[in-house]
């Protein structure tokens, strides 16, 4: 073969490897676009094809599992037995190709503490993976245990690991991020508005602080002024992966408008948010209460 066929034939295969590569962006870029507008069925086949067509791909089984997970909540009880083994069966793939992929591992101590054993929930293997995590990641270790002794309303247990991240971590402002979220979740205002404005005094531009800021107004019925101009902030952004998404910014802002009775930019908001997130009951049910 002379030099310029040989070419032609390299730059023949480099165009397949590319197309390919595109082919199965396209299909999760694709399936994310039909989760957020509710449509988890297409969104589900979507993943299905991308995994099949590479099913070496971590990151490609983790959105799988989390896929048949969205199915299963709305499936009927024996579907969603079916589901749900599928589920705990791709987020363990993903570990399995990926040991150090700690959000697969996050997502099946999720799973293994909210499904009952019937369908693979397990209480000790939720505590092994939070091991695995913690000999990786000290802060993502005390967000395991975290999360697993909240959901065994080990109340102190849990609030014990975020604090002891922040002490462990004082400059981090992820660290006090994740303890704000817990405080927030036990509705405890002052201490959960202290956490989120220091990670923000560490690093201003840390967005998720921002966002929860706004969160934080709109569910304690407090700085509604403060809480907008977060949100608002937050809205110009454009958030990662694992962040809050846009359609949540547009919710809460609607909430801390609806409660100040400014209906009208309220419906606005939902509007916004319906948009990005068509499926959302939360803010179907807000619609109908400003509309």
């Amino acid at each position: 073969m002379g030099m310029r066929p040989l070419a032609t034939a390299f730059l023949a295969a480099a165009i397949a490897v590319s197309a390919s590569a595109a082919t199965d962006t396209q299909l999760v870029a694709d399936a994310k676009a039909a989760l957020q507008r509710g449509d988890v069925d297409q969104a589900t086949k979507l993943y299905e094809q991308a995994v099949a067509m590479k099913p070496n791909d971590a990151k490609y089984h983790y959105y799988l599992g989390g896929a048949y997970g969205r199915q299963a909540q709305d499936a009927g009880i024996f579907s969603a037995m079916g589901l749900a083994k599928k589920t705990k069966a791709e987020f363990e793939r993903a570990v399995q190709l990926d040991p150090n992929y700690l959000d697969a591992r996050l997502a099946l101590i999720d799973f293994y503490m909210i499904a009952p054993g019937i369908a693979g929930g397990d209480e000790d293997k939720a505590l092994a993976h939070a091991a695995e995590i913690k000999k990786r990641n000290a802060l993502d270790g005390h967000r395991a245990y975290g999360r697993i002794y909240t959901r065994q309303k080990k109340t102190e247990l849990a609030q014990k690991e975020y604090v002891e991240a922040v002490r462990e971590q004082p400059a981090s402002p992820k660290a006090h991020y994740y303890l704000g979220n817990f405080y927030l979740s036990q509705k405890d205002w002052k201490n959960s508005l202290h956490e989120y404005e220091y990670a923000l005094k560490l690093d201003p531009n840390y967005m998720p602080a921002h966002f929860r800021v706004g969160v934080h107004a709109a569910n304690s019925g407090s700085n509604y002024a403060r809480g907008e101009e977060e949100l608002r902030k937050y809205l110009g952004y454009t958030p990662a992966e694992d962040e809050p998404g846009l359609a949540s910014a547009w919710y809460y802002l609607g909430l801390i408008q609806e409660k100040q009775g400014k209906k009208a930019d309220a419906k606005q908001s939902f509007l916004q948010a319906q948009k990005l997130a068509p499926g959302s009951k939360d803010v179907k049910e807000a619609l109908k209460r400003v509309s």
